[in-house]
């Protein structure tokens, strides 16, 4: 466990950064997810190949944190989105709308470790992780991981960076030959440079540059935006 006094430096230090880099204040923004509200990655656009639902998953990393839709704290409202009555995580509420519009498979990406829903233990949690370059142990991994040809991944931005256990899930499956589609949800990070990471991370992959972001304040409008996203990542 990192102390006090490392963590607070380590949080002065990336929001300081991330309001030189956003030119903006950070004062009542949270650090799972703050800073440059870009749309798109930059860098050459690789061109997906048809989508085959039968061959396409959304696996996507989510973290509400509550499941009462009664008398939300406002951190608890950032981090979800509710749909009849039931409360889903931003980026689980994302993957649904991906997966209806294309056919797909859904597998949610969850820690062996039953995570905080306190958002400053989480938030704490995910700094420290990112510190040590902690890779999350899984609740489990995709048996059948090689009949899938294309997989958008999903996750919010934590600390400008995408949370560790998407990094265990990378490195635990082979992408060799896959089309790789990613989406955030964010807090004002939009993509937060994480479509360049993968696209090293994963150098037998195609990595599509144009992923999808959302900002939590803009979730009543998901599924327009997915919509027309998709039409330029399908064909």
């Amino acid at each position: 466990m990192r102390n006090n006094t490392t963590s607070r430096s380590r949080r002065s230090f990336l929001a300081l950064s991330a309001a030189a880099l956003a030119g903006v204040g950070v004062a009542g923004c949270s650090t799972l997810g703050i800073g440059d509200d870009s749309s798109t990655a930059s860098g050459p656009a690789k061109a997906p190949k048809p989508i085959n639902k039968a061959r396409t998953l959304v696996a996507y990393f989510s973290m509400p944190e509550t499941d009462d839709p009664d008398n939300m704290t406002e951190d608890e409202a950032n981090s979800t989105h509710v749909v009849d009555g039931k409360v889903l995580g931003n980026t689980q509420y994302v993957a649904q709308i991906i997966g209806q519009r294309t056919g797909s498979e859904l597998f949610r990406i969850e820690t062996a470790q039953n995570l905080p829903r306190d958002h400053g233990a989480l938030e704490d949690l995910a700094l420290e992780w990112q510190e040590a370059g902690e890779r999350p142990e899984l609740k489990s991994k995709i048996q059948d991981f090689e009949e899938y040809d294309t997989v958008f991944i999903g996750y919010p931005i934590w600390w400008y960076e995408m949370p560790m256990p998407i990094h265990t899930f990378l490195e635990e499956h082979d992408f060799k030959g896959k089309t790789v589609i990613l989406f955030t949800t964010h807090g004002g990070n939009g993509l937060s440079g994480t479509v360049e990471r993968v696209t090293e991370k994963l150098p037998d992959a195609t990595v599509v540059s144009n992923g999808f972001t959302i900002s939590r304040d803009d979730m009543d409008n998901a599924k327009g935006q997915v919509r027309e996203w998709l039409s330029s990542v399908s064909r």
